[in-house]
């Protein structure tokens, strides 16, 4: 991976995450309709695992690197929090985002956003890759 930036799991650090990310796709060749799904993404992704993968009060940290590989810009996002395959859970039968459980609907959002995805536990570690294609 080309670019990558450590927060600590704390809300607030989102919105300059995000802007780092979509200037870095955006510096990778990623056409803003793109930039727009990879902000998307790690803000769903990012704020599930502040929100709910941690058990405690200790600070930790949360890792995001970007790179291009071919026509694809590839975000991998690794945390400490507990165990969560999100694309594990099973894909809901819903015609809009309106039918979605509230509980989840970050995640549905992920999987329409996104071009492939897919999911490590690794020492300790999630490991969330998300794929979004960007031409030539």
């Amino acid at each position: 991976m080309n670019h990558a930036r450590r927060i600590p799991n704390r809300l607030a650090e989102l919105r300059p995450l995000a802007a780092w990310a979509v200037e870095i796709a955006a510096e990778l060749g990623c056409p803003e309709a793109r930039c727009s799904d990879v902000d998307l993404c790690l803000n769903e992704a990012v704020s599930n695992v502040i929100r709910h993968g941690y058990g405690d009060d200790r600070p930790h940290e949360i890792a995001v690197e970007l790179a291009r590989e071919r026509n694809q810009l590839v975000m991998r996002i690794e945390d400490d929090a507990k165990a969560f395959d999100p694309l594990a859970l099973p894909k809901p039968k819903i015609t809009s985002l309106d039918e979605a459980p509230p509980a989840g609907r970050g995640i549905v959002l992920m999987r329409s956003a996104a071009d492939a995805a897919s999911y490590e536990r690794h020492e300790g570690k999630n490991r969330l890759t998300l794929r979004f294609s960007i031409g030539d």
